[in-house]
């Protein structure tokens, strides 16, 4: 059985109280403002490098990184940040490593490449969008899609980076 990242999100939302009983008990406790950063878990550090570098993407501490100081990250925005983890403890059929009784059920610890889906906010049109991911290199391109986004109504194309990490990008009226 494959546990995906997306079906873990669909069980935490499930377990959690109606929407009406949240909004009650929640408005004046939940102090969340933002993200921080999200982690994506790539097989080959070095091909996933040169793909984010094709899409324009500013990294941060590549440097740092290559003399073994911390990891790399894309920068998005002013704030936030998406952590590069290369995929490593993985054994030779690509399976998850036994990593202790006490850890078996701590998915922090056994990161998969190719489960990661994001949305980002694309600052001009979808057709846009559409040419900068050409010019890139970016072989397979979805059709612009109409959506529903954080912010209401968006159209939205889609495309995969070198592991099968679903990235969108979405384009709200102006």
């Amino acid at each position: 059985m494959h546990i995906t990242v997306a079906s873990i999100v669909v069980l935490a939302l499930w377990s959690l109280p109606s929407a009406t009983a949240q909004t009650k008990n929640t408005a004046s406790t939940n102090k969340v403002k933002s993200f921080d950063h999200l982690v994506i878990n790539v097989s080959d550090m070095e091909r996933a490098l040169a793909f984010y570098k094709r899409l324009g993407f500013t990294l941060i501490n590549e440097d740092g990184w290559r003399r073994g100081q911390g990891q790399v990250s894309i920068k998005i925005g002013d704030n936030q940040k998406i952590n590069i983890h290369k995929q490593d403890v993985l054994g030779p059929q690509n399976k998850p490593q036994d990593i202790g009784p006490n850890d078996k059920f701590n998915l922090a610890y056994i990161p998969l490449a190719g489960d990661a889906d994001f949305c980002l906010v694309w600052g001009g049109t979808i057709q846009e969008a559409q040419q900068h991911l050409r010019d890139s290199g970016v072989d397979h391109i979805s059709v612009p899609r109409n959506v529903t986004g954080a912010r209401g109504p968006a159209t939205s194309v889609y495309f995969r980076d070198p592991d099968g990490n679903l990235w969108e990008f979405v384009v709200y009226p102006q």
